[in-house]
């Protein structure tokens, strides 16, 4: 009897030990997924992953304790595309389960730091030669702005960049303009030419009546401190660029 007995609780914990396992199977499914996924970026980089992909990897280091694949989807879901998301508000990132504010921040960062980056490695250009290349460079300045903004750029005689000031922050109504500040720029960096820019984040690039009637008083009152404004370039939503000088539109 007691051999019968030692046996069939033998035999209960081995029935036990193995359904325990196969839960552990079951729940360390997806064990080394996130080693795969970093080997698979650093053989072939980003250009094969799905949008909620690069999410994934990319708040692996942030979110080193979760599932962050489930989080990715969701994500993708609530704002449709990975320029939604990094353009989406800190609190509205918050409010996606997973999401801890150390993590909105860092996906706040991430535009800011591309923006930092490619303006970083137009630093060694020694001037701009052309409407086109101070386009280029307007269209990064302003990639990550997901407001409207008002930009100067301070130039000397050969055209090179001396400085870049923001002028105004969520608005870009030309009729209030603020000249004086513009002008107190423009003398600060002792620049001889200026070009003014403005976006358009969720718009189409194009000058308005008001646009090109303060654009033109502003020349005026640049040119009595003898400062060129050699320009009123708009960057719309997807990068398109409007230049007032090329449009005739500068007076």
């Amino acid at each position: 009897m007691k051999d019968n007995a030692t046996k069939q609780k033998q035999s209960v914990g081995a029935e036990t030990k193995a359904m325990q396992k196969e839960k552990q199977t079951q729940k360390h499914a997806h064990y080394g997924h996130r080693a795969r996924m970093r080997e698979r970026f650093k053989k072939g980089g980003l250009n094969s992953f799905q949008p909620h992909e690069v999410l994934e990897l990319a708040l692996f280091y942030v979110l080193p304790c979760c599932d962050t694949n489930g989080i990715a989807h969701e994500l993708i879901e609530r704002f449709h595309s990975i320029s939604g998301v990094l353009d989406a508000d800190a609190e509205d990132l918050k409010r996606v389960k997973g999401i801890s504010d150390n993590a909105a921040v860092y996906l706040k960062m991430l535009p800011q730091l591309c923006e930092i980056y490619q303006l970083d490695k137009m630093r060694d250009r020694e001037a701009f030669h052309s409407t086109k290349e101070i386009c280029e460079y307007l269209r990064i300045r302003f990639c990550s702005a997901t407001q409207e903004q008002i930009l100067l750029l301070c130039l000397d005689e050969s055209l090179q960049l001396l400085h870049s000031e923001t002028i105004s922050e969520g608005t870009t109504r030309s009729s209030i303009l603020d000249v004086h500040r513009i002008t107190e720029c423009a003398l600060r960096w002792h620049s001889s030419r200026v070009v003014l820019s403005h976006n358009h984040p969720h718009a189409e690039a194009d000058a308005t009546d008001a646009d090109i009637f303060a654009t033109k008083r502003l020349k005026r009152t640049l040119c009595d401190v003898q400062v060129d404004l050699m320009d009123h370039i708009i960057i719309g939503k997807y990068g398109d660029a409007f230049s007032m000088k090329e449009h005739g539109l500068m007076g």
